[in-house]
């Protein structure tokens, strides 16, 4: 889980200083009601199944228009005090051309699952995310095994949840009327190979 760091930390006043800070810092920092918090590194399995996804989806907006980011560009929460690093996410809105470092306006974010990461993304990460407007899917992948839970805001703005569980599965995205094979999302994935063979 991330934590706060326990060492001398810079204190900004502006977002822009925090965008600097994280332009020379050689690690990354989320930043949470204007505290730093350091992002620990991720394991082979968490980066394959990212570069999975991330060719899935812009293989399918290619030509659209809509961009996907993953883990290095930050989202800012609604409330101007947060930003963080989705593992990625699905930008749709034109508006979001402005800014090179900061995306206000996904309407799909999707987190995969560590050890550290589980409890934080699942409950405190969400319960910010569901702050941004634009956000339809909020998409939860585990790392070490078959587990993927797609959570969808209706028109009213509550919230459903959906868990795929079986390795032969496909997973709806509604947000943008995507299916995908859990086989393809998990392709690489040493553990879920031999599972499956």
């Amino acid at each position: 889980m991330s934590t706060i760091l326990q060492k001398t930390v810079p204190q900004f006043t502006t977002v822009e200083e925090y965008i600097l800070f994280e332009e020379q810092s050689p690690v990354r920092h989320e930043l949470i009601n204007f505290q730093l918090i350091e992002m620990p590194g991720t394991t082979d399995d968490h980066n394959y199944i990212c570069q999975n996804l991330v060719v899935l989806l812009r293989q399918l907006f290619k030509g659209t228009g809509v961009k996907v980011y993953n883990e290095n560009v930050k989202v800012q929460i609604t409330s101007e005090k947060d930003y963080t690093y989705p593992d990625i996410m699905v930008v749709p809105d034109p508006r979001d051309a402005e800014n090179k470092y900061i995306k206000k306006y996904p309407s799909i974010i999707i987190e995969v699952l560590s050890k550290s990461s589980k409890l934080d993304d699942s409950t405190d990460k969400f319960l910010r995310y569901r702050q941004i407007e634009s956000l339809e899917n909020y998409v939860l992948i585990d790392s070490e095994r078959v587990l993927v839970e797609v959570r969808t805001k209706d028109k009213e703005g509550n919230w459903s949840s959906e868990t795929y569980l079986a390795a032969d599965q496909t997973v709806s995205i509604p947000a943008i009327g995507a299916v995908f094979a859990l086989a393809d999302m998990y392709e690489g994935v040493e553990w879920y190979v031999k599972g499956t063979m």
